[in-house]
């Protein structure tokens, strides 16, 4: 993905460090506006779903470091990752400002991504997948339809009601329960990670080179998962500690 890093390092660890030197840089200004970097990458994100257009590598390149599916899931692991971590820290504050205009921003992608890939649903079901895949199919299949379809659900609407048009329309009770998908996407975004990794370790097979790379892809989205969850239960524990201290004197 980056130029000259070593495959071994997953796309999803190089487009995590570009996105969160993004939005620690560039946080003031888009949260003041941020209509022009909507309209960059969503005009980038639409220029992916042109077909038939040769390109120089070097713009394919460009193309990757802004847009490709692993900056649109970074995005959201920006995001997740923003509201379980600690709020006192500088970095958590500085994400937090703009965790409405990166969630947008990321579906821009995802959304240009799943245009894209969307096919693939019902040619899951054909008996064609297996042909492509071979016994990579059930995993594969697994991937793109059993998990695939309901987190583009948990996907697509929170993030339309993302745009504060829309959510300026909503009573904010409605908002705040779509807005709890998050976390069920959460958990099939890595999920999916994890069995598209697997799926392509088992088709390339375990003699290639590329079969390291994709287990190590799949460990690094169990990571991810593991650490988020780790950080929403000591923001839990911690949050019950400080209302038991609240409550204390006042039972006494």
């Amino acid at each position: 993905m980056i130029p000259f890093v070593p495959s071994i390092v997953p796309n999803i660890v190089q487009a995590l460090v570009l996105v969160v030197a993004f939005a620690l840089i560039a946080a003031p200004v888009l949260r003041k506006h941020p209509v022009p970097f909507y309209v960059f990458y969503a005009a980038l994100s639409a220029v992916t779903l042109i077909d038939g257009i040769t390109w120089d590598p070097w713009a394919d390149v460009v193309l990757d470091l802004f847009v490709s599916c692993y900056v649109g899931v970074a995005f959201y692991l920006a995001v997740m990752f923003a509201g379980a971590l600690p709020r006192k820290w500088w970095v958590t504050k500085r994400f937090l400002s703009v965790r409405t205009e990166l969630s947008v921003i990321g579906g821009f992608i995802i959304a240009a991504h799943i245009c894209r890939v969307a096919f693939m649903i019902p040619l899951s079901l054909s008996m064609y997948w297996t042909f492509i895949w071979g016994d990579a199919a059930p995993v594969m299949m697994a991937a793109v339809t059993i998990v695939g379809v309901p987190l583009l659900v948990c996907f697509a609407v929170p993030w339309l009601t993302s745009f504060r048009f829309i959510r300026k329309r909503m009573k904010h009770s409605t908002w705040k329960t779509i807005q709890a998908m998050a976390y069920p996407f959460m958990g099939l975004l890595v999920l999916q990670g994890i069995l598209l990794s697997l799926g392509h370790a088992i088709y390339v097979g375990p003699g290639t080179a590329e079969f390291a790379d994709y287990m190590v892809n799949a460990a690094t989205y169990l990571f991810f998962g593991i650490a988020y969850v780790a950080c929403k239960v000591s923001m839990a524990v911690k949050n019950h500690q400080k209302q038991a201290k609240r409550t204390s004197p006042q039972a006494s």
